[in-house]
């Protein structure tokens, strides 16, 4: 994985986020600070949603990549 699937893999993630009971502020930017705290709170309103476990793959597959490139 590089990069470039890293950013795709955020795009998709934001596109599912916008779907989801998410604040705005932590969807629109995918720090690594908002990362953390979705990894942390995703679950909490949305763990019902039909795409809660993909979002939740892509989010572990970022935190995964950033740890390994810090």
């Amino acid at each position: 994985m590089d990069r470039e699937d890293i950013e795709k893999r955020k795009s998709a993630l934001s596109t599912l986020l916008e779907q989801m009971d998410v604040p705005a502020m932590r969807r629109e930017n995918l720090t690594p600070r908002n990362l953390a705290w979705l990894n942390r709170n995703l679950a909490a309103n949305n763990k019902n949603h039909p795409m809660f476990q993909t979002a939740r793959t892509i989010l572990t597959d970022i935190l995964r990549f950033s740890s390994k490139n810090t």
